[in-house]
């Protein structure tokens, strides 16, 4: 079973090693280069709880350097809209059912 952060294979993993993985788009960043995250997302049987405690981590460390992201997709197994998760409450939305915990972490930022 995944774990956010937790130990994979004997590693330990967490936001630390997130921060390292984004530190040389971080750095462009930093000069003033333009940097876009164009896909970003986490498959629908991830559990919900853990991608959202991954997730959380990953647009908080791209937004408070100026970077752009965008989901995989909107609607579908990676997006907020009709994602098909099974643990999930979700809303109604004209018919659409959205997932409300990704959509109020994402309006933090």
């Amino acid at each position: 079973m995944p774990a956010w952060p937790g130990t994979i294979d004997g590693k330990y993993y967490g936001r630390e090693n997130l921060e390292e993985y984004y530190k040389p788009w971080i750095e462009l960043a930093g000069k003033g280069i333009g940097v876009h995250c164009g896909e970003s997302g986490c498959w629908k049987k991830t559990p919900h709880n853990i991608f959202l405690a991954w997730f959380g981590d990953v647009v908080d460390i791209l937004s408070k350097n100026g970077i752009g992201y965008a989901l995989w997709n909107f609607r579908g197994d990676f997006g907020i809209l009709d994602s098909g998760r099974d643990d999930v409450e979700y809303a109604d939305w004209y018919g659409h059912k959205p997932d409300t915990k990704l959509l109020a972490l994402l309006r933090k930022y």
